[in-house]
C-alpha cells in the first residue's frame, strides 16, 4: 500500500492524502462464495424467516425474491418451494427435536405434561400437547387429529397414558399433568394421580 499527497493550492498547507491499495477494490471483498456449513445455515434462515412472516412457501419462487437475493450476494442460490417445504423443513425439525429430547431428558425435577383439545378452522377436534420444563421453557410435542374419536373420559384417560409411557421410554420425568376443566380431562387428572402413586 502506498501513500501520495497533493497539495490543494499553492498557498494553503492542506493536504488531500491518496490512499492505493495493492489489494484490488474493497467490494471483491464484500461477496464471497458459502461454504457447505454457510448454505445449511443459510436454508435454515429461510425457513425461520417463512415462518415468522407467516409466508407461504412459494414465495422463494417469485422472480423478485431471487432478483433481491442475487443482488445481495450472487452465491446465493434460493430453493424451491418444494425444497424448502421439504428436505429442509424435515432436517430443521428433526434437529429441533434432538434439542427438544435432550433438553426434557436432562431436567433434573421432572417435566408438566399439558394438553388440551381445540376446533381449527377446517372444524377438526385436535388435541394439543406441550411439554414445559421446570425451568418454564415450553416445547410443543405433537397435536393429534382425534375428529373420528369420542371424547369421553376413557378415551383421554387412555391417550394420557399412553403419552406418559412414550415419555418415559425417551427416559423423561413427567412431574406433573394439566388439562382444562371439561369433565373428560378431570377425569383423566384423577387417573393420573392413581397412576403415579402405584406405579412411577
Amino acid at each position: 500500500m502506498s501513500y501520495d499527497t497533493a497539495s490543494t493550492s499553492s498557498n494553503s498547507s492542506a493536504r488531500k492524502i491518496f490512499v492505493r491499495s495493492s489489494y484490488g477494490l474493497l467490494d471483491n471483498y464484500i461477496v464471497r462464495p458459502l461454504s457447505q456449513q454457510d448454505k445449511e445455515k443459510f436454508k435454515v434462515l429461510l425457513l425461520r424467516l417463512t415462518v415468522s412472516c407467516g409466508w407461504a412457501l412459494h414465495w422463494v419462487n417469485k422472480p423478485e425474491a431471487k432478483e433481491l437475493f442475487e443482488f445481495l450476494n450472487p452465491h446465493l442460490k434460493l430453493p424451491d418451494r418444494r425444497a424448502l417445504g421439504g428436505q429442509i423443513l424435515e432436517a430443521a425439525v428433526s434437529e429441533a427435536d434432538k434439542a427438544m429430547h435432550e433438553a426434557l431428558r436432562e431436567d433434573p425435577t421432572g417435566v408438566t405434561l399439558t394438553f388440551d383439545g381445540w376446533t381449527n378452522v377446517k372444524n377438526e377436534q385436535l388435541l394439543g400437547v406441550m411439554i414445559i420444563t421446570s425451568e418454564g421453557k415450553p416445547y410443543v410435542w405433537k397435536a393429534t387429529d382425534i375428529s373420528i374419536e369420542r371424547e369421553s373420559h376413557i378415551e383421554v384417560m387412555e391417550k394420557t397414558k399412553i403419552m406418559i409411557d412414550e415419555l418415559k421410554n425417551m427416559e423423561v420425568k413427567v412431574s406433573a399433568v394439566v388439562t382444562d376443566s371439561a369433565g373428560p380431562y378431570a377425569a383423566s387428572r384423577y387417573f393420573c394421580l392413581i397412576l403415579f402413586v402405584l406405579v412411577y
